[in-house]
């Protein structure tokens, strides 16, 4: 059994910054339903609608989530990461430019993606590079 010496610092930054990435995933995923009832007075949506937002994001997490080992066998973990936070951004700017629901909705499932890449990414860095 090898100790965490051993394990180098390029290592542990990247199982930082998917962790981070992965984290603030969750994050917006769970901050989102305060924000129901401004967000139904400011978009002039019902509750029903603006209900999509966190319907929407964890059905496309989970498809993602559920894709993510295929293409992590055909594409490099970098790219995936990299495409993970840029997803994310464009997400993250699409949700605060939003003039109307339909945008907001969009940008929220761009960060779906960004979770979904993002979160088994982490575990196949631990599994992959971090001894027993």
């Amino acid at each position: 059994m090898k100790s965490t010496e051993e394990i180098n610092i390029r290592t542990k930054l990247s199982i930082l910054a998917i962790g981070l990435l992965s984290f603030l995933g969750i994050l917006i995923e769970t901050s989102m339903n305060v924000t129901f009832p401004t967000l139904m007075q400011q978009m002039n949506v019902s509750l029903t609608t603006v209900q999509w937002l966190t319907t929407g994001y964890l059905l496309l997490v989970t498809i993602v989530m559920a894709t993510t080992a295929y293409l992590l066998k055909r594409i490099k973990v970098k790219k995936v990461f990299l495409f993970a936070v840029a997803i994310n951004i464009a997400g993250s700017f699409l949700c605060a430019m939003a003039p109307d629901f339909l945008i907001l909705l969009i940008g929220r499932l761009f960060q779906s993606v960004s979770t979904g890449l993002a979160t088994p990414t982490l575990f196949y860095i631990i599994f992959r590079t971090i001894p027993m």
